[in-house]
């Protein structure tokens, strides 16, 4: 089965000749290359990376008040055990957004999708491995390249909704219903 890894399309150059009369003219070239997916560039990532902190904070503090009403705050003075908190708050909100949705809500603001290689929401498997990937200590200095870590380990990209759409028309499995939306 084809991948948006070895896509190919037709490409039109043109190529100089010089005619029967000696005049110089151009001639199209058609040929097929390769067409690599379009992947979210370093800076509108690292914008949807602040507005999912901003909710992944929101979150953490919605449970410290819960906790302090249900009177188990003190789990949160143990620094082992409020860092291990956080870090399973944090893959758990990028893994329930991203297998549900398949987005987080950084993602959908700024209009971007996580896809598989064969430009379709990750398997839940894959999205696991990809969330806890992200709890790999300097794995964010990996997203100063073109695919962090999570990415290219898991086999996911994240691309624009349109680019999803364009790779799975590409790919001949694009279907517009209504449950693609969000994805």
């Amino acid at each position: 089965m084809k991948t948006i890894e070895n896509l190919k399309v037709e490409k039109t150059t043109y190529k100089k000749e010089t005619d029967e009369n000696g005049n110089t003219i151009k001639v199209p070239v058609t040929k097929m290359v390769a067409r690599p997916p379009v992947v979210v560039g370093q800076g509108v990532r690292f914008g949807y990376y602040l507005i999912d902190l901003v909710f992944v904070y929101i979150l953490a503090f919605l449970i410290g008040v819960i906790s302090a009403f249900a009177g188990v705050f003190e789990i949160w003075d143990n620094p082992i055990t409020s860092r291990l908190l956080g870090i399973l708050i944090f893959v758990s909100y990028y893994f329930i957004l991203e297998a549900s949705f398949g987005t987080t809500l950084g993602k959908l603001i700024l209009g971007y999708t996580v896809i598989d290689e064969y430009a379709e929401k990750p398997k839940i498997a894959t999205l696991l491995g990809r969330n806890f990937a992200r709890a790999v200590p300097f794995e964010a200095f990996s997203c100063l390249g073109e695919r962090g870590w999570h990415d290219s380990w898991s086999n996911t990209y994240v691309v624009k909704n349109s680019e999803k759409a364009e790779l799975q028309k590409l790919l001949g499995t694009f279907s517009n219903t209504k449950e693609d939306i969000l994805d």
